[in-house]
């Protein structure tokens, strides 16, 4: 294996590794937060709701495609970025909510700018 090869390794890794923290972590979280008290709140709507379960789809499909498709992947995750910046609530998040929903849209842009940089 050559240098260049195991440098490409490490980068789908490292990508690979920010989607599985947001799969195992992340999501959840932002899972409990949404559908439990902020649903009930009134601070999302039903729409707002939809939009994250549709964006999480998207975000795991591009992480089982991701060895097999950068490109595909990158399209995918571009598309649950725009689902999640389309998610607009009707009242402030709670500050530990909104931090954990930041982190999730911050981490979905810096694995895009990450596949941005390479082509298949």
């Amino acid at each position: 294996m050559t240098l260049f090869n195991k440098f490409l390794n490490y980068i789908i890794v490292k990508e690979k590794d920010i989607l599985w923290r947001l799969i195992n972590n992340n999501i959840p979280l932002v899972d409990d937060d949404f559908s439990t008290y902020l649903l009930k709140d009134g601070t999302i709507s039903e729409e707002d709701l939809k939009a994250w379960k549709e964006s999480t789809r998207l975000i795991y499909q591009a992480y089982y495609k991701l060895d097999k498709s950068r490109s595909e992947s990158l399209t995918l995750l571009s598309s649950a970025l725009e689902k999640l910046n389309s998610i607009k609530p009707k009242k402030p998040l709670p500050p530990d909510a909104k931090i954990r929903f930041e982190e999730v849209k911050n981490n979905v842009t810096k694995v895009v700018e990450i596949l941005k940089g390479k082509s298949d």
